[in-house]
């Protein structure tokens, strides 16, 4: 099989790492996995820099061969590549640390992914990422783009409508359920059949069975188990409908709000990581020397007797991120895709009116079949999923696309209509203040 390049739009994250070493798993079949060219792109040479130096040392030798660049010259690093994995991270930690805690004082949680904290996300995310991928349009057209990058599904509209279309976003959530719920009824995984339907961070397991029995009743029965996911057993024993662990935020807001107070941000403990992650980084990578072209031109560790012991301890820091969704989900996705390996996951894809209820181009998170040709999405029993949570769907919807709208046009009476439609939001009054916390004054 030829060489298979792939670009990483974020590739300085303190995390990519992980992707290294998924990329090294493919699965446990080495045989299956191609030569892979990986580029690393981001803004900071240093950062990138530091990144590569590990990954190039993980990689050493390794058959087939995975090369890894780094460059912050986008046009360089797409041009012609097959595939783009994009985690950016606008703004950084520091920019998901407000996210997390300045909707508190507007009376609602703080989220990077969901509610304000959501749409401010998206609010300085969406231009850049579009951005990044007209790019990949003019340069590498037929190239699928794999999103990691939150608020995925709005990220994904946007990108879609305005930049590039050939777009799968994915996110580990739906898998880790799925898992735990099999756990629950104590069956393998890979003998259940999950319905699942909602959209990103706003969706359920609606149905459940093996090829014995329906499995759903005994999940219901146990769910009080599964205390974590923050929704109240009666009420998910009543819809008979599973939640993510994010659906909590639209049902219990004033519950997760009084959680919240006084307590350190996510983002606080991620950033400390980070600095951990790159002080060990630092100590490895002395001498490295980062080259505008992409190449590092120095292995100054290849003698170096502590160079196994560095790299193991580097190997356990990147651990406590928790970067789950690189084995999770993205190198399965691209086993499917560049192997034509037939299987099925929880992806996020235009609905196309498999949904009836729901526009057409709205970004829904379903099964669907990946191959060689793309993501297909499978029938799902959306009857099952009762009127009233089919009314957030709706309502998240119609938030998207009008948000979508008014952060590209820099309209921010369309902000202010996305915002009142959005079902965290309440009142008017709230929206506004949301607005005025996040929009800048001359406008995106």
């Amino acid at each position: 099989m030829a060489q298979i390049s792939l670009a990483v739009l974020g590739g300085s994250s303190v995390a990519t790492p992980a992707l290294v070493q998924a990329l090294l798993d493919w699965d446990g079949h080495a045989h299956d996995r191609p030569a892979l060219r990986v580029i690393l792109l981001g803004r900071s040479a240093r950062k990138l820099a530091q990144v590569q130096a590990i990954c190039q040392r993980m990689v050493q030798g390794v058959q087939p061969a995975i090369s890894i660049e780094a460059t912050t010259d986008l046009r360089t690093g797409l041009w012609r590549v097959d595939y783009v994995l994009n985690q950016m991270r606008v703004g950084g930690l520091e920019a998901r640390a407000r996210d997390e805690t300045f909707p508190q004082a507007l009376g609602l949680p703080g989220e990077e992914t969901v509610g304000p904290g959501g749409f401010a996300n998206a609010l300085r995310t969406v231009l850049v990422v579009n951005a990044a991928l007209r790019i990949v349009s003019e340069i590498a057209p037929n190239a699928v783009v794999l999103n990691l990058t939150n608020p995925a599904s709005i990220v994904q509209y946007a990108a879609t409508r305005y930049a590039h279309s050939n777009i799968i976003s994915l996110c580990d959530s739906p898998i880790t359920l799925g898992n735990e719920l099999a756990k629950l009824v104590e069956k393998p995984r890979s003998t259940i059949d999950i319905g699942y339907l909602g959209m990103n961070h706003l969706g359920w397991v609606v149905s459940m069975c093996d090829v014995e029995q329906d499995l759903m009743d005994l999940a219901l029965e146990r769910i009080d188990r599964m205390a974590h996911l923050g929704v109240d057993a009666a009420y998910i024993r009543a819809s008979r409908a599973i939640p993510l662990p994010y659906v909590r935020y639209y049902l219990h807001p004033e519950r997760i709000l009084t959680q919240q107070q006084g307590k350190t941000p996510r983002a606080c403990q991620l950033q400390a990581l980070e600095q951990e992650l790159l002080s060990q980084y630092e100590h490895i990578d002395v001498g490295t020397r980062f080259i505008a072209s992409g190449t590092s031109v120095s292995d100054p560790l290849a003698s170096d007797p502590f160079a196994s012991e560095s790299l193991t301890s580097v190997s356990k820091a990147v651990a406590k991120r928790g970067a789950v969704w690189y084995s999770a989900i993205v190198v399965p996705i691209l086993d499917a895709l560049i192997n034509d390996h037939a299987s099925t996951w929880i992806v996020n894809v235009a609905n196309h009116n498999l949904i009836p209820w729901l526009p057409s181009d709205t970004v829904i998170e379903v099964p669907c079949m990946i191959d060689s040709r793309g993501a297909h999405a499978l029938p799902v029993p959306e009857f099952l999923l009762p009127l009233e949570l089919r009314t957030l769907l709706y309502a998240l919807a119609l938030y998207e696309e009008l948000a979508a709208r008014a952060i590209v046009e820099q309209n921010r009476d369309l902000a202010l209509r996305a915002l009142i439609a959005h079902p965290m939001v309440r009142t008017v009054e709230q929206a506004q203040a949301v607005l005025q916390a996040v929009w800048p004054a001359g406008g995106v």
